[in-house]
């Protein structure tokens, strides 16, 4: 377990508002004049861009509603012809870690001389200007991500099958506005990939060598949540009390990794993301029974603690269980759906292991662990 005297920090600026309805008073959150605000193409159908257009009233100048899973770099490039001679003051990014991750790009690279891309950042290695960026509200519309409370976003480039991060300070959202009545509807497939996804967040930053005390206890508390509340929702996806919780914990864990950063888990699953478009939350949870159990060999007394408080008998009993979540969701069809013949993914194990990600584990891994964590977690599925 991590020991007080260690020195650490802890630092999150976001403005947290959690209610419900808190849409309905959405001018008395948003300060800004000219509002561009970034979407996706179902939350007009389902009528929620129209209701923050009207809450909004001229605030508005630009709705930008055709954001993708997994935004990729040319698309944000063509993007930002058109938003710049709009002159915006903030950006309002409404949905999931997609339009979020949009958002805060859009954000920072507004900011930069018009010349500036993506492309040339990414590609060709051009450094961005430390200019001061837009502020970002951020709503976010599912359980999972934590976006709307990091400094992270991810950048595809799916021409060359590559995944870029980015980590800056400056794309913290300044507001975050969580609903929890926005998620009462999500599809089934959302709500457990969502929900995957933050019980995958809790998990990388509790066996992360950057945790704190602080991160540990959110962490913690985020599974306490997360875990029944899937449960629930799987069996009973109306339950409000369920839909409120995940939400929730998807929060607590958005903020232990604004400071941990994700780990082993997240690195293995970016290829399969990048290679077969398999949901983010389902990359990164498949495997996590599987690296739990590598990591309890390295276990300073935190997995044990873990174990405790969530009133498992062992570490081994745990992963058994998130085992058996994951079957009880369905988590290792959808990953089947995807990707239907598993040989695939075993010629991307070189590309699992990286190093931002990776370094992080509390249990140093190469090349060959990740082949073993890969061969475990695939003998699920069976």
């Amino acid at each position: 377990m991590i020991k007080n005297s260690i020195p650490w920090k802890f630092y999150n600026p976001t403005s947290i508002i959690f209610e419900n309805g808190s849409l309905d008073k959405l001018d008395d959150y948003v300060p800004y004049k000219k509002v561009i605000l970034i979407t996706s193409s179902g939350f007009v159908r389902r009528g929620i861009v129209d209701l923050i257009s009207k809450r909004l009233e001229k605030k508005i100048i630009c709705i930008l509603s055709d954001v993708k899973p997994n935004p990729d770099l040319l698309y944000l490039d063509c993007q930002l012809d058109r938003l710049r001679p709009l002159k915006p003051d903030a950006i309002l990014a409404l949905g999931g870690g997609s339009c979020i991750d949009s958002g805060k790009i859009l954000s920072l690279m507004l900011s930069q001389p018009k010349e500036m891309t993506l492309k040339g950042h990414f590609r060709n290695n051009i450094n961005l200007l430390k200019s001061q960026v837009l502020p970002i509200i951020a709503i976010p519309t599912t359980s999972g991500t934590g976006s709307e409370v990091t400094p992270f976003s991810t950048v595809w480039d799916f021409e060359f099958g590559k995944k870029y991060s980015v980590f800056d300070t400056r794309i913290f959202p300044s507001i975050a506005i969580l609903d929890p009545t926005i998620t009462y509807s999500l599809p089934e497939e959302i709500t457990i990939s969502s929900g995957l996804d933050a019980i995958s967040h809790a998990f990388e930053s509790i066996w992360n060598k950057k945790a704190t005390p602080i991160t540990m206890a959110l962490s913690i508390e985020s599974l306490s949540k997360s875990i029944p509340a899937l449960r629930i929702l799987k069996k009973s996806p109306d339950n409000k009390f369920a839909r409120s919780e995940l939400m929730l914990a998807s929060l607590l864990a958005g903020l232990s990794i604004s400071n941990t950063q994700t780990a082993l888990a997240h690195s293995i699953s970016y290829p399969l993301t990048a290679e077969f478009s398999l949901p983010h939350g389902i990359a990164c949870s498949f495997s996590l029974p599987s690296v739990l159990k590598f990591n309890a060999n390295s276990d300073d007394g935190r997995l044990a603690n873990l174990a405790e408080k969530m009133n498992y008998s062992s570490i081994n009993f745990m992963a058994e269980d998130i085992d058996k979540l994951l079957k009880d969701l369905n988590a290792y069809d959808i990953f089947y759906k995807y990707i239907p013949d598993l040989n695939l993914i075993k010629n991307l194990v070189s590309r699992m292991n990286n190093p931002s990600r990776s370094a992080n584990n509390i249990r140093n891994v190469d090349e060959s662990d990740i082949s073993q964590i890969l061969e475990d977690s695939l003998a699920s599925f069976s």
